[in-house]
């Protein structure tokens, strides 16, 4: 009996340059891991990118995330239906809805926050400055994990006003390229809070990974995309049911 291969679900659009990013980081590792390496041994994936989908912060903030939850419900049933058999959810703010999911669905989830408290643990001691979303920060979705207290003492949470001027930072990468100008103020804010490096609590900031790995410097980015992307066979290979 032959075992169907893997497939990567990705639900992207949230924002759409992080989610493209992801899958082309995605091919990069594969063909790095498996090179030299024809293209029919690369993953199958799917990714349902839709920037339509709604604000997370400002669903999470008014209260009604009644029709982000049914939204992200329907997308994931959707890419497991045609086959996905692990899907990656590369928006961290929208992982606050994932308690709100059906078992069956989250079974299927490689989730991005516990892809940070695994970069926590392979980059060993010393501080991080959080950069997320205020989204993510009200909702407490890192503060909310059973790993959080193992690692509390090593991430810095930043105080209200560096918290909006990440906030507008994570925002900007959303709707422009990213430029040495933008990298230098992450890295500011590092050094600021006497931090060797940040930790990727959103995804846009996966932008900046691969800005950092084209030209070099900036801070240290603690980047769960990276992590998923590189512990891809392994994630793809367990069991979901």
């Amino acid at each position: 009996m032959v075992t169907a291969a893997p497939v990567l679900g990705v639900l992207g659009g949230m924002g759409p340059l992080a989610s493209a990013a992801f899958l082309q980081t995605v091919y990069e590792v594969a063909v790095e891991q498996v090179a030299p390496a024809a293209e029919q041994q690369l993953p199958r994936c799917l990714l349902d990118s839709d920037p339509a989908m709604p604000d997370r912060t400002e669903a999470i903030l008014s209260g009604h995330t009644e029709e982000l939850t049914r939204l992200v419900s329907d997308r994931i049933e959707a890419l497991v239906r045609l086959g996905a058999t692990r899907v990656v959810m590369t928006c961290v703010t929208a992982h606050h809805l994932i308690d709100r999911l059906d078992p069956g669905l989250r079974a299927r989830l490689i989730s991005v926050v516990d892809a940070v408290f695994a970069e926590l643990d392979v980059a060993g001691e010393g501080r991080f400055l959080m950069l997320a979303t205020t989204g993510t920060r009200k909702a407490r979705t890192f503060e909310r994990s059973a790993h959080w207290p193992a690692v509390a003492h090593r991430v810095v949470v930043p105080p209200p006003d560096a918290q909006d001027e990440i906030h507008y930072l994570l925002y900007r990468l959303k709707r422009e390229p990213v430029s040495a100008e933008l990298v230098e103020r992450f890295e500011r804010l590092a050094d600021r809070f006497d931090c060797q490096g940040v930790i990727a609590g959103c995804t846009e900031m996966h932008l900046v990974t691969r800005w950092r790995r084209a030209h070099g410097g900036g801070p240290v980015v603690l980047d769960p995309l990276l992590g998923i992307a590189t512990g891809l066979r392994k994630l793809t290979d367990e069991e979901t049911d």
